[in-house]
């Protein structure tokens, strides 16, 4: 659709200066569009919803393009389901929330620590299932009642799923029930229910039943895919029932073993998907088979852990799982072939520097991802020459000065990337060709043949020198990060940090709590650090020397010799830190973030994953945390103040189009007036992509006003 700028309906401003904001508000730049683990995913034709853990909703309308959304909520989600058009979403700790329009979410009030970890919705009922064979219903998704009737023989066990069709609701547990094997009911109603669990001999090598859906396709209950009830469980099994879940039937011929969480059909195949498990039944004169999708070619299915599939309305099959992993089928010759919307990298992360206005990420597979804004990252080639391997080589550190760069790892594996012109030739619109010279540092790698046979996992620079520590006590040092010569470091356990003291020390540390130092890079002391902990990384951070590792560790410094060891109240593995302006952030792993403005007291934050955090840099305010499975999240800690301006408008179908643009990662609120003086707060939005724009849909104020004006407003 074409966008206008029609003056006269509004009015673009930037207002209300920003201050400095309290916990970083974290957006994902890898992988893409987000790396939550997506555990349910539903479409009524027109939005789709995920949910995730930690609180995290998000929204789309085409099931490719998806939208974080505030849920009021921290709890890990596990359900969602469309009541009518009301969104319902379900979670840990008797989370609740619902939505009318995917934009503002209302939590309902449920008084239980139960987990309600499935919902399903009649025309005029909702029902959610969870631990301890709970069963909570709700006309509106605003006000619940537990159901006291429970299932006849329920208890203990979880009711892992529930869904709804034809009339009948019914729900499947894992095998904590009576007779020690999962558990079936159905219900009329929503109220009262019905065990439905089949014999003794049927359920024999049954697993735990995680999931059951309402198959419809246009066929019948006699031709696969049979209408129906369908559910999965852990151990690679399907069965299914015609009758509203009275009576099952076992799929033969599966052979699998793998947990299988997730069941989605359109009218010819039904969709299996679980552990790296993806599996597409059909039927070829009357004998159904189910071949394995997940594969290594283009094609192909990738081998991940899917939690939630579904048919849309054109009958392409979506596929989601853990870290955000995306998955669409598309037609081939009458079959189907497989392709993931976002080609995205996965690796993991190790660490991540930052020189010269350029981010570097290193890691597995002898990964390097680079950006120059934290928001838009590429992929960097590097020759799989010398002792670079694609298989074999994990950088776990960069580092190094602004005229050249240093990535090590495994084995000794050993690249650098030098501050020297690099040609790139361009062809002008006449045919001529044009050179340019652009700086290679950061994006062009040289490989170099490993200095040691010992792992390499900490660089640091000293008196104009490099220097990599590493395993077996590992210590190197270089001129030019070409030539290396070895250092007796007077320890043979692991290194893995290094860093210079404000003093003129240079500091390393490792395994059992290892502290050496060194005024001159060649002689080592070994100090005492009170600790037998790992002390994985060094970092000098604004004059504090901080070293931290393993069971939450921190260990601070002002010279380098005398340590202080402080209380972090976690014991998860600390990475990496670094400070913006007074204030200090550590991340760690399982999603650790602390803060501290005194580097004494600690207070711990968290983020928006519970990913792995190994490495953090920063510039221009902006944090950058690199982790688990390619993981790169932001965060503007310093708000940038740029005006943000309304460039385009149009409205259509009931909805107000509008395309604004400032910096990447601002926040602001559209807001609106009738008279220019009176002013109404509208929703909160954040520019979140690497150019600064948004394109933003809302409904036509109701009823429409004679004259309506718009504003953007900065917000922290």
């Amino acid at each position: 659709m074409r966008l206008k700028f029609w003056l006269p309906l509004f009015l673009s401003a930037a207002l209300a200066p920003c201050v400095l904001a309290g916990n970083p508000v974290w957006n994902w730049s890898n992988p893409q569009p987000h790396g939550n683990d997506i555990v349910d995913m539903v479409w009524n034709g027109t939005l789709g919803v995920q949910v995730c853990e930690l609180g995290r909703v998000y929204t789309s309308p085409n099931l490719i393009d998806w939208y974080a959304q505030a849920s009021g909520l921290t709890n890990d989600l596990q359900a969602v389901t469309f009541l009518g058009q009301r969104i319902i979403v379900t979670g840990a700790n008797g989370a609740i929330a619902y939505s009318d329009d995917g934009v503002n979410f209302t939590n309902a009030s449920v008084n239980t620590t139960n987990w309600l970890v499935a919902v399903a919705a009649s025309p005029t009922l909702a029902v959610a299932v969870g631990d301890d064979g709970v069963i909570y219903t709700s006309p509106n998704g605003a006000a619940w009642t537990l159901r006291n009737n429970q299932p006849p023989n329920v208890a203990p066990c979880w009711l892992t799923s529930v869904a709804y069709g034809n009339g009948t609701f019914v729900t499947v547990s894992d095998n904590g029930g009576i007779t020690g094997n999962s558990y079936i009911a159905n219900s009329s109603d929503g109220i009262h229910w019905t065990n439905q669990t089949p014999s003794a001999s049927f359920m024999n090598g049954l697993g735990n039943l995680e999931s059951v859906v309402w198959v419809n396709p246009t066929g019948s209950s006699t031709n696969f895919p049979y209408t129906g009830f369908w559910a999965v469980d852990d151990a690679g099994h399907v069965i299914y029932s015609t009758n509203n879940g009275v009576n099952w039937k076992k799929i033969g011929l599966l052979a699998s073993t793998n947990c299988l969480y997730a069941i989605a059909a359109d009218n010819a195949s039904v969709l299996l998907a679980g552990d790296s498990e993806v599996r597409l039944g059909s039927a070829v004169s009357g004998v159904v088979t189910w071949p394995e999708q997940t594969g290594n070619l283009l094609t192909a299915v990738p081998p991940w852990t899917y939690f939630t599939a579904l048919t849309d309305t054109n009958g392409v099959f979506a596929l989601a799982g853990s870290d955000g992993q995306l998955v669409e089928s598309y037609s081939t010759n009458g079959g189907y072939a497989w392709t993931t919307p976002y080609e995205t990298a996965r690796d993991w992360l190790w660490q991540v520097t930052v020189t010269n206005g350029l981010y570097v990420a290193v890691g597995d597979n002898a990964r390097i991802m680079t950006s120059d804004n934290g928001a838009d990252w590429t992929v960097e080639a590097i020759d799989l020459t010398n002792s670079i391997s694609l298989t074999n080589t994990v950088f776990f550190c960069v580092g190094g000065t602004s005229n050249l760069l240093v990535a090590a790892g495994t084995s000794g594996s050993l690249a650098i990337s030098p501050n020297q012109p690099f040609a790139v030739q361009e062809t002008n619109t006449d045919g001529s060709l044009l050179t340019n010279s652009v700086g290679a540092l950061g994006v062009y790698w040289l490989p170099l043949v490993a200095p040691t046979t010992n792992d390499l996992a900490g660089v640091g620079c000293f008196a104009g020198k490099f220097f990599l520590v590493g395993g077996n006590g590992t210590l190197l040092t270089s001129l030019d990060g070409t030539n290396w010569a070895a250092l007796n470091s007077g320890t043979t356990n692991y290194l893995s940090g290094i860093a210079a003291a404000t003093n003129g020390l240079l500091v390393t540390a490792g395994n059992l709590g290892t502290l050496l130092t060194s005024t001159n890079g060649t002689n080592w002391i070994s100090r005492s650090s009170g600790t037998t902990n790992w002390l994985y990384r060094l970092r000098n951070v604004n004059g504090w020397l901080l070293a931290m590792g393993e069971n939450g560790t921190l260990l601070t410094s002002l010279n380098g010799t005398n340590w202080t060891k402080a209380v972090t109240g976690v014991t998860n593995w600390l990475n990496d830190a670094i400070a913006i302006s007074n204030t200090c952030y550590v991340v760690g792993n399982q999603g650790t973030v602390l803060t501290s403005t005194n580097y004494t007291n600690w207070t711990s934050i968290g983020t928006l994953t519970t990913k792995s955090l190994y490495g953090l840099a920063t510039q221009n305010g902006q944090l950058i945390a690199v982790g688990f499975e390619g993981t790169i999240l932001r965060s503007q800690i310093i708000p940038d103040t740029t005006p943000v301006n309304i460039t385009e408008y149009d409205q259509s179908a009931g909805y107000n189009l509008f395309s604004v643009a400032g910096a990447v990662d601002q926040q602001f609120t559209l807001d609106s007036s009738t008279n220019l003086v009176n002013w109404s707060t509208g929703p909160l939005l954040n520019l979140i992509y690497g150019d600064g724009t948004l394109i933003f849909y809302q409904n036509v104020p109701t009823p429409p006003a004679a004259k309506q004006f718009y504003r953007c407003t900065v917000v922290p």
